[in-house]
C-alpha cells in the first residue's frame, strides 16, 4: 500500500510516497481503508518545522513517521477479539500522525466510531480534528452555555466554522471574525454577528463577552483579553495563554487540545446526522504526491473556508 513519510523538515518536497506491506490486525485491532482525510494545520506547521513546542512529549514523533490525524473510511478487517467494530462499517476517528496511508491500523479501544453507511465519507475525513478542536474550546474548555455570548476568531476556517455551530448549539449568541470574503459563510454557519478582521477592530465593537475562542495567533489573543468580562473565559488551539493577564483581569484561560473521548465522539455524530452540525469542503485533492503538496501549499497560503480534504479512490 502507499503511505506519506518524512525523513525530515521543511517545504512540501519533504513528503515521499512510499510501498509498504498492508497492515494485519492483532486480536484487539481492526484495519481501516482510507477514505478520506483532513488537511489540518498541525500536520502542514509539523511537516515545515518540526514538533513544536506545546506538543506533550509523549506524542512528539520521531523521524522518520508519517503524518494525518483524521480520517473517514470502511473497516476491512477486524482481530479476533473485537466486538465494537464488524466489517465492512463505516468509521471516522483520530489516528495520530498515521493517517497518510491507503490503510490505517487502529486499537479497537481507540477513539474511533461508526457512521451510518448512508453518509458520505469524503467530508466526514476531515470532520475528527476540526469537531475536536472546536469542541475542547466551546464546550469542554468554554463551557459555552445558553444566553452567553461568545466570540470566534477565525470562524470560517475548518475548526472555526465547527466551533460557531456548536456555540449555537448550545444556545449562545456567536460573534465570528474573518474575512471579507467570509462574511455569508459565517452568517450561513449561524453567526449572529461579523466582524471583518481586516478592517475592523474587534476591541472597539466587543466588550463584556463570557467566552472569546482563539483560533487564529498570538497578537488575536494578546488583544482578546481586553474584552472578556471578569469571571468569563479564553480559550486559544494555536497560542499559549498568558496566564498573568488572565489572572489580573479575573478570568479563565486554557490552551485547548483537540481530543474527544468514543462518547464524545458519537454525540456530535449524531449532531452531524440530524443536520445540526455541517463538515463545509473548500476543495478536495486526490492522494497522489503532487497533489498532496499542492494541498499543503493551498492551506500554507491562508484564508480557508471550511475544510481541504484528501480523498483515496476515484
Amino acid at each position: 500500500m502507499k503511505k506519506v513519510m518524512l525523513n525530515n523538515y521543511g517545504n512540501v518536497d519533504v513528503m515521499n510516497m512510499v510501498e509498504v506491506d498492508l497492515p494485519k490486525p492483532a486480536a484487539n485491532q481492526i484495519v481501516v481503508e482510507t477514505a478520506s482525510i483532513g488537511v489540518n494545520d498541525p500536520d502542514v506547521v509539523l511537516r515545515a518545522n518540526g514538533p513544536f513546542p506545546t506538543m506533550p512529549k509523549d506524542i512528539k514523533p520521531v523521524l522518520p513517521h508519517s503524518l494525518g490525524q483524521d480520517f473517514s473510511g470502511v473497516v476491512t478487517e477486524i482481530g479476533d477479539k473485537v466486538t465494537r467494530f464488524a466489517v465492512g462499517d463505516h468509521v471516522v476517528g483520530m489516528s495520530y500522525m498515521n493517517t497518510y496511508s491507503e490503510y490505517i491500523l487502529l486499537d479497537d479501544s481507540g477513539v474511533v466510531a461508526t457512521v451510518p453507511k448512508n453518509l458520505d465519507l469524503v467530508p466526514l475525513g476531515g470532520f475528527y480534528l476540526g469537531v475536536a478542536t472546536a469542541y475542547a474550546a466551546t464546550i469542554r474548555d468554554g463551557q459555552t452555555k445558553a444566553g452567553q455570548k461568545v466570540l470566534i476568531h477565525g470562524a470560517a476556517g475548518g475548526v472555526g466554522s465547527k466551533a460557531v455551530q456548536l456555540a449555537k448549539s448550545a444556545g449562545a449568541y456567536v460573534i465570528a471574525t474573518g474575512s471579507a470574503q467570509q462574511i455569508a459563510y459565517m452568517k450561513q454557519l449561524g453567526a449572529d454577528e461579523t466582524i471583518d478582521y481586516q478592517t475592523q477592530d474587534f476591541t472597539k465593537l466587543v466588550s463584556d463577552v463570557d467566552l472569546v475562542v482563539n483560533l487564529t495567533g498570538p497578537k488575536t489573543l494578546a488583544d482578546s483579553y481586553q474584552v472578556v468580562k471578569k469571571g468569563g473565559r479564553i480559550t486559544s488551539v494555536n497560542a499559549v495563554i498568558d496566564e498573568e493577564e488572565a489572572k489580573r483581569r479575573g478570568i479563565t484561560g486554557t490552551y485547548s487540545m483537540g481530543f474527544m473521548t468514543i462518547k464524545e465522539l458519537e454525540e456530535v455524530i449524531d449532531l452531524y446526522t440530524q443536520g445540526k452540525l455541517d463538515v463545509h469542503v473548500d476543495k478536495t485533492y486526490q492522494f497522489d504526491l503532487p497533489d498532496i503538496k499542492q494541498a499543503h501549499l493551498d492551506f500554507e497560503a491562508g484564508g480557508n473556508t471550511g475544510k481541504k480534504v484528501i480523498i483515496f479512490g476515484n
